[in-house]
Formats: C-alpha cells, structure tokens, sequence
C-alpha cells in the first residue's frame, strides 16, 4: 500500500486469479483515477499460494477497505468461482463484465473472459495509458519488472516471456480496461 484509502478518491481494481499452488500468482492492482492525467498505482496484493476460495474472502475485504471500487476480474479457470462468489454470495455489486461476446460466448457472464481478442484490445489500451500519454505512476517495481518482459508473440498473443511471470501486467490492464472507451 503507497497511499491509504481516500473516500474522497476515485478508484478501480484490476484482479488476475491463479490457483494458488505456487506457479503463478493471484493479483489486485488498485489504481486511482480520480484524475486521468495522473493515474496513481495505490496497492497491490500478489500472492502465489492463496487457493481461489481463500483468494475471494480477501479480494471482497481489499474491495471494501477501498471502498468498493469497479472490479474488473478474470473469469477464466479459477476465475469463475471467485467471480461468481463474489457477486452471488457476497453480493459484490461493481463487477465489471466483459468478453463474452467476443469469446463467442451465448450467454452473459459476470467478470472478464480473457481471449485474444479481449488481451489485444487490452494491451493497446493499457499502452496507451502507460507509453504514449504516460498518465500512470507506478509505485511497485515487480509490475514494471513484469513488464519488461511482457512481449507478443509471433502468434499475436501477449504474454511474459519464457520463465517470467505476467500477472500484475495482467492485472494492471484489467483495471485500465475499465477505462475503455466500450466500458465507459
């Protein structure tokens, strides 16, 4: 945490869900966006070895220490049942759903259906907030160290480098996808 909770403040969260057995990592990115031209990175939670049950009584507690912020979180695998306890059995109201459609999906789901559709449209929305208006201020060093090794592929797909990790960058781009002009 660099900046403690503002209820003054505007903020969104960024949630990439793993497993929790160690090989990668479930993420909370929380941004302030009271001002878009000075995006602030406010905390991160990252932690490799919390299963997804655990994961979402600890998403819905930073959620409301931040003061429910839009959430937009990762459905896919494990995601699903993060997602869907969250919202079903805590009553999480500001989960942002997005990528059914273009995962060819017939019906709605709550969360984000990452695809490569979805991860394109997000890369170039994230680039844009973070390389070309540089509007982000970053706080944590393991999300910029992700970074420098998130790379497309010749295949088109984003993602870390051989035997590196991206799930703060992915989390990141969760939560400036919020701000996505089809979003908002």
């Amino acid at each position: 945490i660099w900046e403690e909770p503002d209820s003054s403040r505007l903020y969104v969260a960024g949630v990439d869900i793993s497993e929790g057995v160690g090989l990668d990592a479930s993420v909370i990115q929380i941004l302030d966006i009271t001002d878009l031209r000075d995006i602030k990175q406010v905390a991160v939670y990252h932690n490799r070895h919390i299963p997804p049950l655990e994961f979402t009584n600890k998403l819905y507690s930073i959620l409301q220490n931040w003061g429910k912020p839009l959430a937009l979180i990762e459905r896919n695998n494990c995601g699903a049942q993060v997602v869907d306890r969250l919202v079903f059995d805590l009553g999480y109201e500001k989960c942002v759903s997005y990528g059914a459609k273009i995962a060819h999906r017939t019906k709605p789901q709550m969360g984000m259906i990452s695809h490569t559709n979805t991860r394109s449209k997000g890369v170039i929305n994230m680039r844009y907030f973070v390389s070309e208006i540089k509007t982000v201020t970053f706080k944590d060093l393991d999300s910029l160290k992700e970074m420098k090794d998130f790379v497309r592929y010749p295949n088109g797909i984003w993602k870390a480098k051989s035997g590196s990790n991206d799930d703060r960058v992915m989390s990141l781009m969760y939560a400036l996808y919020i701000l996505e002009r089809e979003l908002t």
